[in-house]
């Protein structure tokens, strides 16, 4: 018959003296000195728990975020981001460190993908047309089966290639459970509509099915397979899994999370919530049919309402809407795991031998070079209204740094001026008024003394860093971006609106402009390196296929115009960096690459997604979405050192170097 994979045991005794225990005794890891960089928790809810075979719980949620627990020392263990959109669920695939994701936005996008969290590895990601609302593992995890789609009522896909299997049954309706027997030759399906089936996986044949309780919300086969549960608008209820028959009815709980304890057993716990209270259930079949409460503990209320549970070997995990994770123990204790949240790093940018940070509405400065940091040293953020830096690529003893407004044209710019002085960061600032800020600014770029602005409705302003006079003004229809080809040339990427290129060239001393053909499609992203060679990115559409393509643009002959990546789809916000002669992108948003003549290298990934990539001088720079600053080897690709920020202290780890380095943060 069906049989589900075997989780890993659970004391029975030390659940019903887990629910037993009176109150709330919370502990913290607080004060735990391991790991040596304590990784942040979820941002918003925990969607959903697994307990893996080395005894650790794995996390994901709606940040995007997959996290690793260890219960010994009720601490987060790592963190590392999977997937752009919300994981709404995951599954674990028998035997091995492998997890299956279903991840989806809010803009009709809905994938699957296929992950070695142990090696940090992507197997395969899957997008579909149709919402997929459920996946599992085949009992012994030959293939995933997913469920939910309006086109197939449920799709068979191996397990490490994301590849179509043609075996899946045809079954009518959507399908929100499934599993398979220990031989995966038989299956059993429950239809949201009122249907339970079980079907004979190689002919695709229906075996025989029943007519049961409509839409029955978090179902579990437990007691052998022997019994489906879940709950539907009546409250819980119990299904014969082999007659389809109505055994059990409790109407008292109407909403909650139901997990099985052991398959082999008739018992299971419910986390069930409403009107702001959790409460656990441990509940048994008895042999005559009859639902016994074997225990039953009502959830603190400081505790946020539950999202996901998972039964570990001796304790129950719990899942909050706020992104806490809670474990409570065989011997009566309640622990929130230990978390330590970064401050966000919006933006970054780099020159001279300065490297400036935007968290929040705050900016700061530290040195281009990670091994300048050092022990203690205080890194100071002062309160600023500015949205975005705009560095000079140049090699001085500190920086210039030019702070924009995107959305506040009331706001002028400022030239912002860094210098070091035995170790000491001063500032000096000149105002920009001379630029008319009627209109929101676009995108800006600085050469020498000179900078460039592109306010939204086109308009092309250059200005003198210097006196803050006007050097050159230009009017471009449909302009996207703009940047410096050298002191009298501008490079403009604009869209296709009255037949346009995608490039433009200004000459700013004489006004003549020379279009570009380099390819078909919209000029997104226009980028200078530091050695002179430009590069742009267009979005193209080929026979009904969206595509963003990045190239090296040659500006005396366009068609030779060098394609360096291509990414299926649309990206208009990838970071494009040049460091000794060779470039480097984060385009497609997963990795960030380097180009050179032998082909593409891979940069070692940080936590989070690359939302960000930098000319660090002798380093590529690495924003991610987690907040980290990761300095990388230009020629491997590997990564250097890690900085993290937090609310009142940094820490930078270096690779091969032990202990890691810490000092303080002020804001003013």
């Amino acid at each position: 018959m069906v049989r589900k994979p075997m989780r890993a045991g659970f004391i029975i005794c030390g659940l019903s003296i887990l629910l037993a225990a009176p109150g709330v005794q919370c502990q913290t890891a607080s004060g735990n000195s391991w790991p040596p960089v304590l990784p942040g928790g979820h941002r918003g809810a925990v969607n959903a728990l697994v307990y893996n075979a080395q005894g650790r719980i794995l996390s994901a949620g709606a940040d995007g975020f997959l996290g690793i627990w260890d219960l010994s020392h009720n601490t987060a263990l790592e963190r590392f981001q999977v997937s752009s959109s919300a994981i709404h669920a995951m599954v674990l695939r028998p035997l091995k460190t492998q997890i299956a994701l279903i991840e989806s936005d809010t803009l009709g996008q809905y994938r699957i993908s296929a992950w070695d969290y142990e090696t940090r590895q992507k197997l395969f990601t899957r997008s579909f047309e149709d919402p997929i609302s459920y996946i599992t593992y085949a009992a012994g995890g030959n293939f995933l089966i997913l469920g939910g789609t309006r086109r197939n009522g449920v799709i068979f896909v191996h397990p490490e290639t994301g590849e179509l299997l043609r075996s899946a049954p045809d079954i009518p309706g959507t399908v929100s459970f499934a599993a398979t027997g220990r031989s995966e030759r038989t299956m059993i399906s429950y239809v949201p509509t009122g249907v339970l089936s079980y079907w004979d996986l190689e002919s695709g044949k229906e075996i025989r099915h029943f007519i049961v309780p409509p839409e029955i919300r978090s179902p579990i086969l437990f007691g052998t397979n022997r019994f489906l549960g879940g709950i539907d608008q009546g409250g819980l209820v119990i299904l014969d899994a082999v007659s389809g028959t109505e055994i059990v009815r409790d109407r008292f709980i109407s909403q909650g999370t139901l997990v099985p304890i052991d398959p082999d057993l008739s018992e299971f716990v419910c986390a069930s919530g409403g009107g702001g209270i959790s409460t656990l259930y441990h509940f048994s079949l008895s042999a005559s049919g009859k639902l016994e409460t074997k225990n039953r503990r009502v959830v603190s209320q400081r505790i946020a309402p539950i999202t996901s549970a998972a039964i570990t070997q001796d304790a129950m995990a719990l899942g909050t809407s706020n992104g806490s994770l809670w474990i409570f123990h065989q011997d009566g204790k309640t622990d929130l795991m230990a978390v330590k949240h970064q401050s966000g790093i919006a933006e970054l940018a780099a020159s001279g031998t300065v490297l400036a940070i935007r968290s929040g509405a705050s900016i700061g400065f530290i040195p281009l070079d990670y091994t300048q940091l050092t022990d203690n040293t205080l890194i100071h953020f002062t309160s600023s209204v500015y949205s975005h830096i705009t560095a000079e690529v140049a090699e001085s003893p500190g920086g210039t740094f030019l702070l924009w407004q995107e959305n506040n044209p009331s706001l002028y710019p400022v030239i912002k001026q860094v210098r070091f002085n035995g170790g000491v960061i001063s500032t000096s600032d000149t105002i920009l008024d001379k630029l008319s800020t009627r209109v929101p600014l676009r995108s800006t770029a600085i050469l020498g003394d000179q900078a460039i602005f592109l306010n939204a409705v086109g308009n092309i302003t250059v200005l003198s860093t210097i006196s803050g006079e006007v050097v050159f003004s230009f009017s471009a229809i449909g302009a996207l971006d703009a940047t410096f080809l050298d002191a009298g040339n501008i490079l403009i990427g604009r869209s296709a609106i009255s037949g346009n290129t995608p490039f433009l060239i200004v000459n700013t001393l004489t006004g003549e402009t020379v279009p570009l053909v380099s390819s078909r499609g919209i000029g997104i992203r226009v980028y200078r390196g530091s050695s002179g060679s430009v590069y742009g990115a267009v979005i193209d559409q080929e026979s009904g296929t969206m595509k963003t393509v990045l190239l090296r643009i040659n500006t005396a002959h366009p068609a030779l115009s060098e394609r360096l990546d291509e990414y299926p789809g649309e990206d208009t916000s990838f970071g494009i960096a040049e460091t000794g002669g060779f470039p480097g992108s984060t385009l497609g948003g997963e990795s960030a690459n380097r180009y050179t003549p032998a082909g593409m290298i891979p940069f070692e990934r940080s936590p989070g997604f690359p939302l960000d990539l930098i000319d660090g001088g002798r380093f590529f720079i690495v924003l991610d979405g987690e907040g980290n600053i990761a300095w990388h080897d230009p020629l491997s690709g590997k990564r250097l050192a890690l900085f993290h920020l937090y609310e009142d202290e940094w820490i930078l780890e270096i690779v091969n170097t032990e202990p890691v380095l810490r000092g303080r943060v002020s804001k003013s």
